[in-house]
């Protein structure tokens, strides 16, 4: 966690007793002396965060810098709801506009997969009053993606538990469970994202603006998606897409476009920009607003007449095109919400996790379709040391979960998939 710069008093490390963490993350200052002592006597690391000079500062006090094994990211940002321009929180009215960090932990974990990633978002300030699930859906919004964040606490907080107030170490002790939580299962960081749509590029440059919001927005529709890193794409096995999306500027290598143009013939979406020079195929009757789509073999080439592109119209025309048949999975009675659909290798185990935004009520259910038939069915709950059963209707070819409450976090575990 990041230690409060305002807790110079080292009996504040008796909060720790008993919670999920081993890792002080701390912006040295001198008053911070006796905390390290007692901290580094207790056994726990000690890591110095901040600019150059306080991680400076921090080090000649004996605070260690991150170490090489880990990813933090910091252009991260306080997952919740805002509005799309920016203002205020959106209303009953307005398009919810969810900010997540799950596109980052997974775009870092694809590209980084030897290191451990950790977040360092902050809670918003004044005026801004901080709830108990916004820390519990910050927590769940990095765990479910195979990341952690550092802790931290906003100023009310920081002050409650530094008066012992009641309220305050209540919630302390559910943002511990929640963090507990997901160190418990750290065997779900090892499942493979499930998604028929991969998204090919370099994520850098010029490329990285589209690419990334890309994944951030085929998020947001619930459409399952894969990371394919533009290096390794013209080797990487393409079985299991539907849909492949290319949108980075210039031409791709000539092996990688033999390949994509091999995988449109045999079938599938692929989704270029306007970098593609000479676009294959035939031209087709569609005439569709943003995109020059053109039959190749058994498949389409879906070319955008913009750049650059639209990456909110690219993810819901891709949606459109693509249909809702290869859908993971479908939710209903859920709104402003995001899912992280992962598998087994063997498909033995499948996990869909939920991050509801939303104010929900505790008799408001929800239902989650899939595909296929299982022989069991479980939900986890933040905190939860036991699972409970889901109810299992065939319905439409597959198979409805008839879900318990989701109200911020909802870990649905399937097993014995047949069909």
């Amino acid at each position: 966690m990041r230690w409060p710069s305002a807790w110079v008093d080292p009996a504040l490390l008796g909060l720790l007793e008993g919670a999920p963490f081993n890792c002080l993350a701390m912006e040295w200052n001198a008053a911070l002396a006796p905390v390290a002592a007692k901290a580094r006597a207790a056994g726990f690391s000690l890591v110095a965060l901040g600019n150059d000079a306080v991680r400076s500062a921090g080090a000649g006090a004996g605070l260690e810098l991150p170490p090489g094994s880990l990813l933090i990211a910091t252009d991260s940002a306080w997952p919740g709801i805002a509005s799309a321009d920016g203002g205020e929180p959106s209303g009953p009215t307005a398009n919810p506009w969810i900010d997540s960090n799950g596109w980052l932990m997974r775009l870092a974990k694809a590209r980084t997969p030897e290191k451990s990633v950790w977040l360092t978002f902050t809670p918003p300030g004044a005026p801004q009053v901080v709830l108990l699930e916004g820390y519990l859906r910050a927590i769940a919004d990095t765990g479910s993606c195979g990341g952690r964040w550092v802790v931290s606490l906003d100023t009310d907080l920081q002050g409650g538990l530094g008066r012992g107030d009641t309220k305050a170490l209540a919630s302390w002790k559910a943002v511990a469970a929640a963090v507990g939580f997901f160190e418990q299962r750290r065997a779900w960081n090892a499942l493979e994202p499930l998604g028929v749509v991969g998204v090919i590029s370099d994520f850098a440059g010029p490329n990285e603006s589209t690419s990334q919001e890309i994944l951030n927005l085929l998020g947001r529709r619930s459409l399952a998606y894969r990371i394919v890193e533009a290096s390794a794409a013209a080797t990487a096995p393409l079985g299991g897409f539907k849909a492949l999306i290319y949108l980075d500027e210039g031409t791709p290598a000539p092996g990688l476009r033999r390949k994509l143009l091999a995988f449109a013939n045999q079938g599938g979406l692929l989704v270029v920009g306007t970098g593609w020079a000479g676009p294959e195929g035939n031209p087709t009757a569609m005439d569709h607003p943003r995109m020059d789509i053109r039959r190749l073999g058994k498949g389409r080439l879906a070319v955008s007449k913009t750049s650059p592109p639209d990456p909110f119209m690219i993810a819901r025309d891709v949606h459109m095109l693509l249909g809702r048949t290869y859908d993971v999975a479908r939710f209903f009675n859920l709104s402003a919400f995001l899912s992280h659909c992962t598998a087994s290798s063997d498909r033995t185990q499948e996990l869909i996790q939920i991050v509801s935004f939303a104010i929900r009520f505790p008799d408001d259910l929800a239902t989650a379709w899939v595909p296929g038939k299982y022989s069991s069915a479980r939900q986890w709950s933040l905190g939860s040391t036991s699972p409970l059963p889901i109810e299992m209707v065939p319905e439409n070819g597959g198979t409805s979960l008839l879900l318990p409450p989701v109200p911020v976090y909802a870990g649905i575990e399937l097993f014995g998939k047949s069909g």
